[in-house]
């Protein structure tokens, strides 16, 4: 995450500006607010930060700083000292928090939307940023840490849990010293936010206006579908099929795997030895938002009046996500 005004590592328990001096006011109220940033759609994700009191800020008696006394239920984190912490014990400690979060079913003592300024007592805070229409908000990385997510219509949002200490001091050169001025009680907390694209879903529907009683009809189709309409960008790559066994209609659905928002490129690439496509044999659609109808693309084909037969093979592919980030998605079959 990135914390304006607010410092790395909770260091704070460290400053000071020498014997006897107190320039902290320990009595006066703080405040955090959670910013936005810079993506839009954010705001339609329903955000809500849930704010949970780890410990108290203790004063040391003779310098200006303090050290953390650490609510009993998370005594497991080792916090009270935070010397030590770097970038990777500061995040896992925050995760460990979550986790204790999680485990205990611990209620938060105060819940706020983003760029929403909320007053708190000076202390240990962990925010824990999840969408608030979700009955289920947590997942698990590859490391096993634990983190939140929020989803908006097209895009779905990671957070990693925070630890923030309040008051702070402002950072110099990337560092907390005892000459970086005076102790900060409002903090403006920006957070660093994955966006990942939702997967919507396709319809591919088949009219076969005549059926030759000449064994099952299968038709094959490509699907490819670009980040946009310019079709440099692919994002999923995948085969289906129709079999059908008489005239009328029949139709396959390649469920919430095609990136929402995508333009969809859908080719009938095999048509049978008996039968022909009545108009074009390529169809375009954009992926909706979720709650959205699902986009449908329509073939149509006919009897071309022979006595022939033919069959098809429908190959899947495993897509790894170990393999490459920039690979299209495949096997994604329709149902």
């Amino acid at each position: 995450m990135n914390i304006k005004k607010l410092g790395i590592g909770l260091a704070a328990c460290l400053l000071f500006f020498g014997p006897g001096v107190r320039a902290w006011e320990t009595e006066r109220p703080c405040s955090v607010t959670f910013e936005n940033g810079t993506l839009p759609e954010l705001s339609e994700a329903n955000v809500v930060i849930d704010l949970y009191r780890i410990g108290n800020t203790v004063p040391d008696p003779v310098y200006d700083t303090y050290s953390f006394e650490v609510d009993p239920a998370y005594s497991s984190l080792g916090l009270s000292d935070m010397t030590d912490l770097d970038n990777d014990k500061y995040t896992q400690a925050a995760s460990n928090a979550l986790n204790i979060v999680l485990e205990q079913e611990i209620e938060p003592v105060a819940s706020v939307g983003m760029d929403e300024s909320h007053e708190l007592t000076n202390g240990l805070y962990l925010g824990v940023a999840h969408g608030s229409d979700l009955e289920t908000y947590t997942k698990q990385n590859l490391m096993g840490e634990t983190y939140t997510f929020a989803q908006s219509p097209s895009h779905e949002y990671n957070f990693s849990p925070i630890l923030f200490s309040l008051p702070t001091k402002e950072k110099v050169d990337g560092m907390i010293s005892s000459g970086n001025g005076s102790w900060k009680y409002d903090t403006a907390i920006t957070l660093k936010v994955e966006e990942l694209p939702r997967k919507g879903s396709l319809e591919i529907v088949k009219t076969l206006e005549r059926y030759d009683d000449n064994g099952p009809a299968t038709f094959v189709f490509s699907v490819e579908a670009y980040e946009d309409e310019t079709m440099e960008t692919l994002v999923y790559s995948n085969v289906e099929s129709i079999v059908m066994t008489g005239s009328g209609q029949q139709s396959v659905v390649l469920e919430n795997c095609i990136p929402v928002g995508s333009y969809v490129v859908v080719r009938e690439e095999y048509s049978g030895a008996s039968y022909e496509i009545v108009g074009s044999g390529t169809q375009t659609a954009v992926i909706r938002p979720i709650g959205d109808p699902v986009a449908s693309v329509s073939f149509t084909n006919d009897s071309n009046n022979t006595d022939r037969h033919g069959s098809s093979v429908n190959n899947r592919y495993t897509y790894d996500e170990r393999q490459a980030m920039n690979e299209p998605q495949q096997d994604f079959g329709g149902r």
